[in-house]
């Protein structure tokens, strides 16, 4: 069997290997449906199905709303969202205009500390350099 890994298996698949506090990433079309997923096993936090589901089509349809303020030129273009929860990030990113990317973080908190804390540092700026560079190959 010659099996060919499109370049969105091997952008979840680098994604995962980079940072180990990513949980789950998945890949959805417009529709929300989930074309492409990887999950850590080894997470104690797990993440329902019907969860991440209504997440992909929510998501799907802030992400229509996101590009038309992006057509008003003044902020720019869209480049990713994230909502924190106490025990993940839910990171979103258009990748074209059929798919989006979604990312589950671990949120836990490093250390104890006396003050508050509001979890952990998403590295967005390797994360979307990941992306770009996948996105450079054709399949």
């Amino acid at each position: 069997m010659n099996y060919h890994m499109s370049r969105y298996e091997k952008l979840l698949h680098m994604l995962m290997d980079y940072e180990p506090t990513i949980l789950l990433t998945a890949i959805s079309d417009t529709q929300g449906n989930i074309l492409w997923n990887t999950i850590r096993d080894d997470s104690e936090i797990k993440i329902p199905l019907d969860e991440i589901k209504k997440t992909l089509v929510r998501e799907s349809s802030d992400w229509i709303n996101r590009c038309k303020i992006e057509d008003s030129d003044d902020l720019g273009r869209a480049m990713y969202h994230i909502a924190s929860f106490e025990k993940v990030k839910q990171v979103t990113i258009p990748l074209d205009a059929f798919h989006m990317l979604l990312i589950y973080v671990d949120n836990t908190p490093l250390k104890k500390t006396k003050t508050k804390s509001y979890g952990r540092y998403v590295q967005m700026g390797k994360i979307m350099s990941i992306v770009d560079f996948v996105n450079t190959f054709e399949e």
